[in-house]
């Protein structure tokens, strides 16, 4: 005995039997397209996540080498600025000494931002390039040196 079918009107039991398997082999298609869907979808995101975690680093290890790399210019009696090359130097070695594998050094500036005594610090770093093409981000970083604060100070 055949188990029972659910039989549209006007069809005979072997074209319904026939739409059925269809309808079942529909569902594993549509089935395998979600889940490949979604699993893109969650690469995708882990992707941008690791590139984010990268930046937010290399930016806190550039910023900390600029704010070093301020609180070495010299500001004279008559509040001008004497930026030397020292100050450069100490934000290098510092951005060096801390940055992950993944960032590098562009270049430093030490001398008036703004009309404040501070570093700017220019770094690049990889994106993590799981499922997104890798490619290098800029990061900017400027540290003021902090008022009344001086190397002898601290």
């Amino acid at each position: 005995m055949r188990p029972a079918l659910n039989i549209v009107k006007g069809l005979t039991p072997s074209v319904a039997e026939g739409l059925q398997k269809r309808e079942k082999g529909q569902a594993v298609v549509l089935f395998a397209v979600v889940i490949s869907a979604t699993v893109l979808f969650f690469l995708v995101i882990l992707d941008y996540m690791a590139t984010n975690a990268r930046v937010m680093e290399t930016v806190a290890v550039a910023d900390l080498a600029a704010h070093a790399g301020a609180q070495e210019i010299t500001v004279l009696p008559d509040g001008s600025l004497k930026a030397t090359d020292q100050g450069k130097r100490v934000a290098a070695q510092y951005f060096n000494a801390q940055r992950p594998s993944h960032a590098q050094l562009l270049s430093v500036s030490c001398g008036q931002h703004q009309e404040r005594a501070a570093c700017m610090i220019t770094a690049q770093t990889r994106s993590a390039g799981y499922i997104i093409p890798g490619r290098w981000i800029t990061v900017r970083a400027i540290g003021y040196m902090a008022q009344g604060v001086t190397r002898g100070d601290q």
